[in-house]
C-alpha cells in the first residue's frame, strides 16, 4: 500500500537521511521522518489547546494544576487512539506485509508506525518534563515504547503493527472513565458510565488479554522460523516487552473490574467512595495500557 503523505526529499537531503538512519540500523525511517515530526507537532498542538477544550467544561478552571494537566493529556490520548485505530485498520489488508511477517516493509505501514513513534516521542517528552508529578516510571514507559516502535523501521515486525496497535481499542473508553471520575458529578450520566464500563472491560479483555497472548504466541513461532537471520537481542527486546505488557494487562484488568464496580456503586449511592484506580495510578490513563 502507498503512503499518502510520502514526499520526495531533495537529493542531498535524501542522501544525508539515508546515511544517518542507515548508520543507526533504521533505514526505513529516512522515508518517514517528516511524518514523525508532523505527528509530534500535531500532538503537542493539541496539548497546548487543552485550556481551549477545557473552556467547554465549567469546572476546568477550578481544577488544580495537576488535574488540569491530566485533562489536557487525556484530550491528546483520546484523539491519538482514535487516529491510530483509523490509520492501522487498512494495514490489516496490506498485501506487502502478508508474505513475510518478520522483515517485510510497506510504505503505508511506515506511515502508521511514524505516527506511533511521533506520539511516543511526545509522550516521553511530557513524562520527562513533568517527571516531578508522574515519576520516573512513566518516563521509562514512554521511552521504552518509543524504542520498541522505532525498531520497526529496521524494518522489523511491521506485519504485527496493526495487531498490537489495536490494543488501543479499549483506550477511548478508558479515557471516558477518567473524565467521568474527574469532572463534576452528572457531567457524564450514570447510564453512559455503565455502558462505558461494560465496553471498557470487554474491549480491554478481548483486545489486550485474549488477542495479546494469542498474538505473542504467533510472534514466537514466526520469529523462531527465522531466528538465525537476526541478532538475538532484537526478538528478545520485543518479546520480553510484550510478555511483560500482557502480564501487566492481566493485573490492570483485575483492578479495573473492582474500580468500575466501585465507581458504579458510588454513582448510585451518591457517596464519594475512593476509586481503586487512584490519582497516582491513572494519572495518565493511556499509561495503564
Amino acid at each position: 500500500m502507498i503512503d499518502p503523505l510520502a514526499i520526495e526529499y531533495p537529493e542531498g537531503v535524501a542522501a544525508s537521511l539515508d546515511a544517518i538512519f542507515g548508520y543507526v540500523h533504521l533505514p526505513a525511517l529516512s522515508k518517514h521522518i517528516h511524518e514523525v515530526a508532523l505527528a509530534f507537532t500535531f500532538y503537542q498542538g493539541l496539548f497546548l489547546l487543552g485550556p481551549f477544550f477545557g473552556s467547554f467544561v465549567s469546572s476546568y478552571k477550578t481544577l488544580n494544576e495537576r488535574t488540569r494537566l491530566n485533562f489536557d493529556i487525556h484530550i491528546v490520548s483520546q484523539v491519538q487512539c482514535l487516529l491510530i485505530l483509523a490509520l492501522a485498520f487498512p494495514a490489516f489488508f496490506d498485501e506487502d506485509l502478508q508474505d513475510d511477517h518478520i522483515f517485510a516493509y510497506s510504505p503505508y505501514a511506515g506511515l502508521v508506525y511514524a505516527f506511533a513513534v511521533g506520539y511516543f516521542a511526545w509522550d516521553s517528552y511530557i513524562s520527562i518534563r513533568y517527571i516531578k508529578w508522574f515519576g520516573p516510571g512513566f518516563a521509562f514507559h514512554g521511552v521504552a515504547s518509543l524504542s520498541v516502535f522505532l525498531l520497526s523501521f529496521r524494518p522489523f515486525l511491521m506485519y504485527y503493527g496493526p495487531i498490537f496497535l489495536y490494543f488501543e481499542l479499549s483506550t477511548p473508553f478508558l479515557n471516558v472513565y477518567w473524565f467521568a471520575g474527574h469532572l463534576p458529578a452528572g457531567t457524564i450520566s450514570e447510564k453512559i458510565q455503565l455502558v462505558n464500563g461494560i465496553i471498557l472491560l470487554a474491549t480491554f479483555f478481548s483486545a489486550r488479554i485474549a488477542c495479546g497472548f494469542y498474538s505473542v504466541v504467533r510472534l514466537v513461532f514466526d520469529v523462531m522460523a527465522v531466528i538465525d537471520k537476526m541478532p538475538l537481542w532484537l526478538p528478545g527486546v520485543v518479546l520480553s516487552s510484550n510478555i511483560l505488557l500482557n502480564c501487566l494487562n492481566v493485573y490492570w484488568f483485575s483492578r479495573m473490574i473492582k474500580a468500575v464496580q466501585r465507581r458504579l456503586k458510588s454513582a448510585k449511592t451518591g457517596a464519594a467512595e475512593p476509586d481503586l484506580l487512584t490519582e497516582e495510578e491513572d494519572v495518565k490513563g493511556h499509561k495503564m495500557e
